[in-house]
């Protein structure tokens, strides 16, 4: 599904920021993706193209590491800058088991997703890292399993968070601190923006229908995204 296409599913919640990208002109040459760093400020000002390239820039992230982005992104007004501040976001999924090329400990099952579960993220861009003042605990999954009718909410973490969620409560002490070292380098580098958060839900087999939505914090600013929708096949 090209950008253009997914752009034209934004709901009503997100119309503002749709007329936004909608209104940037169309260039002859792609534009320059700014790199996607942990480090990175938040930019000041995001004009149609920025928000257009950003947007791009996460879908793809999620893409390569086999993350189905949802239908459609989402944004938050006054999150950065001046002027309307607005940040762009995808949500997106991949069931388990994820991922298969963590290193290898024998006796130990260190992928971060099991089979019949399904982890949940959420990718802004352009926000400030996370630091021990920042409230994360703002995002939620609102998941519906429409083949077992079983459903839920789920409050998304941090990487920290979902690092030690992860690492099974059979590993022994002594190895713990490198589980949880692997799990957490290949998430950050895989994921290297701030405000990324996760979940790991246990949705089961089938058809998983999620709307994720909440706030998260941007250098003390409070920032609040609205739904945006996935359709997840756990197989």
């Amino acid at each position: 599904m090209t950008v253009a296409r997914r752009l034209t599913t934004l709901t009503s919640l997100t119309a503002c920021a749709a007329a936004v990208l909608l209104a940037a002109p169309v260039a002859a040459d792609p534009p320059v993706r700014p790199a996607v760093t942990r480090d990175a400020p938040a930019t000041p000002t995001a004009g149609p193209g920025d928000l257009l390239a950003a947007y791009q820039t996460v879908v793809e992230t999620l893409e390569a590491l086999g993350i189905q982005p949802f239908l459609y992104p989402t944004v938050a007004a006054n999150c950065s800058g001046d002027g309307l501040g607005l940040v762009p976001a995808v949500a997106g999924a991949v069931p388990g088991p994820w991922p298969t090329n963590t290193l290898p400990i024998p006796g130990l099952d260190l992928t971060a997703v099991k089979s019949g579960q399904t982890l949940f993220t959420f990718l802004p861009y352009g926000l400030e890292p996370d630091t021990a003042a920042t409230k994360t605990s703002g995002m939620q999954v609102a998941w519906l399993n429409i083949s077992t009718g079983r459903g839920g909410m789920a409050s998304m973490g941090t990487i920290a968070d979902i690092v030690r969620a992860m690492v099974p409560p059979e590993v022994p002490a002594e190895l713990r601190p490198l589980a949880e070292n692997v799990i957490r380098d290949f998430l950050r580098t895989a994921i290297p923006v701030g405000g990324v958060r996760a979940v790991p839900v246990d949705t089961g087999k089938g058809t998983v229908l999620a709307a994720v939505f909440g706030t998260t914090d941007n250098a003390g600013r409070s920032c609040f995204f609205f739904p945006t929708v996935g359709i997840t096949e756990v197989a």
